[in-house]
C-alpha cells in the first residue's frame, strides 16, 4: 500500500509532462489576396520527449499551399517557433491545420482559417453595402409607426402581419442572444471546433430593436382606431402550432434528447417560415379593400432597399471569395430574400398602379351619374 501513492504521483507527473507541450499559430483567422503570400508563426510551447513530426495540411491545394509541409522536432531542438509562409492561388475558404505524430502534444488550436479573396476593394464595398442595408432594415419600422400616429388609426394595417412579425423577431432574438451565452457558444464550438460564432453584435441589436419597434406598433393597434380588424383564426392557428412545436422541443431539451443549440436552430427555422408567409395577409387585405391606405409605402421602400442590397452583398462576396455555393447552395436564404423583394414589388404595384386611381375613378363615376340624373330630371 505504501508504494501505491508514490507510483500514483509518478504516473500523474509523467502524464502531465507528456501533455504539457502544445502547438498554436499566432492567429487563427487571416485574409489573403489571390497570388499573394503571408507569413505566420507556429509555436511549440515546450520540449518534446522524443522525435516528433509536425505535418501541415490544407483542405484545398489548388487554393492554398505552404512553404513547408513537414517539420521534424526532437528533444534537442532549440527552436520552438517556425515561420510558415502561405501562398494564395485562388479565391475561396480554406483551413490550414497541423497534425502531430505524438498524440500527447495538444494541437487543437493549431489551425488557421484562411479567406482568399480577389480584391480588398470588393471586400470594403461589401462591408459598406452591409451597413447600408442594416440601417435600411433597422429604420424600416418607423414609417408605419409615423403613419399610424399621424392618422391616429391603424385601419389598413393587417394584424396578422404584426402578430407574425413579432413572434418571428422574438425567435430571431432568442437565436442571436442564445448563441452569445457561454454555455450554448461552447456547444456550438464543440460541434464546430474550428469554426467561429456566426452571430455578430449587430445581429443582436437588429433583432432586439425589431422587437421594440414592433411592440410600439402593437400598442398603437390597441390605442388607435382599428375598426373591425383583429388577428384572424388562421394566424392564431399558425401561431398555436408554432407554440406546440416549441413546447415539444423544450421537453426534448429537458429530457436531454437535444441540446439548447438544437432548440435555437429550430427557432431560427420557424423564423424562416414566418418570413415566408408574413406578407401574404397584408397583400390579400389590400386586394380585398382595393386600397393601400393605412399601409406605409415607406416601410416597403426601405425593406426593398435592404433586400436588394443584401442579395447584392451575397453576389459580391460570392465572386470575391469564389463561393457561389453561399448563394445558390443555400436556397432558403437566397429564396427568402428574393421572395421578400417579390412581395415588395407587389406592394409597389398595389400602391402606385392597381389602386392609385380608385378614389378619383369613383369620384368621376359619381359625378357623371349625378350629372346625368340632373339632366334627365
Amino acid at each position: 500500500m505504501k508504494h501505491i501513492i508514490p507510483v500514483t504521483f509518478f504516473l500523474i507527473a509523467y502524464c502531465l509532462s507528456r501533455s504539457s507541450a502544445s502547438l498554436f499559430f499566432n492567429t487563427q483567422d487571416i485574409i489573403l489576396l489571390v497570388n499573394d503570400s503571408s507569413t505566420l508563426t507556429l509555436t511549440l510551447t515546450d520540449n518534446v520527449q522524443e522525435n516528433v513530426t509536425l505535418t501541415l495540411n490544407t483542405n484545398h491545394k489548388d487554393l492554398l499551399t505552404t512553404n513547408v509541409s513537414k517539420i521534424n522536432v526532437s528533444n534537442y531542438t532549440i527552436t520552438k517557433e517556425w515561420p510558415i509562409k502561405l501562398f494564395g492561388h485562388d479565391a475561396g475558404h480554406d483551413l490550414l491545420k497541423v497534425e502531430t505524430s505524438d498524440p500527447s502534444i495538444e494541437s487543437r488550436n493549431a489551425f488557421v482559417r484562411v479567406t482568399l479573396q480577389h480584391s480588398n476593394e470588393l471586400a470594403l464595398i461589401s462591408v459598406i453595402v452591409g451597413w447600408i442595408y442594416f440601417v435600411a432594415w433597422s429604420i424600416s419600422f418607423y414609417p408605419q409607426m409615423y403613419e399610424n400616429w399621424q392618422r391616429k388609426s391603424v385601419v389598413g394595417l393587417n394584424f396578422d402581419f404584426i402578430a407574425l412579425n413579432l413572434v418571428g423577431f422574438i425567435l430571431y432574438s432568442m437565436f442571436n442572444i442564445g448563441l452569445w451565452l457561454p454555455e450554448i457558444e461552447q456547444e456550438y464550438l464543440a460541434r464546430n471546433p474550428r469554426g467561429h460564432n456566426p452571430v455578430q453584435l449587430n445581429d443582436i441589436f437588429f433583432s432586439s430593436h425589431a422587437i421594440f419597434a414592433t411592440l410600439i406598433t402593437v400598442f398603437q393597434c390597441y390605442f388607435y382606431e382599428k375598426g373591425e380588424q383583429k388577428v384572424s383564426r388562421t394566424a392564431k392557428s399558425i401561431l398555436s402550432l408554432y407554440g406546440l412545436i416549441l413546447a415539444a422541443l423544450l421537453v426534448l431539451v429537458y429530457q436531454q434528447k437535444i441540446l439548447w443549440l438544437d432548440f435555437l436552430y429550430y427557432c431560427s427555422y420557424i423564423k424562416l417560415t414566418i418570413t415566408l408567409i408574413k406578407y401574404i395577409p397584408q397583400a390579400v387585405m389590400n386586394y380585398k379593400r382595393k386600397s393601400t391606405i393605412g399601409w406605409s409605402i415607406g416601410n416597403i421602400f426601405l425593406d426593398f432597399t435592404g433586400g436588394v442590397l443584401s442579395i447584392l452583398q451575397m453576389i459580391i462576396n460570392a465572386y470575391n471569395y469564389n463561393d457561389w455555393a453561399s448563394v445558390f447552395g443555400d436556397p432558403t436564404k437566397f429564396g427568402l430574400g428574393v421572395l421578400s423583394i417579390v412581395f415588395d414589388v407587389l406592394f409597389f404595384l398595389q400602391h402606385y398602379v392597381f389602386y392609385r386611381y380608385v378614389p378619383q375613378l369613383l369620384f368621376c363615376i359619381v359625378h357623371v351619374l349625378a350629372y346625368c340624373m340632373f339632366t334627365v330630371l
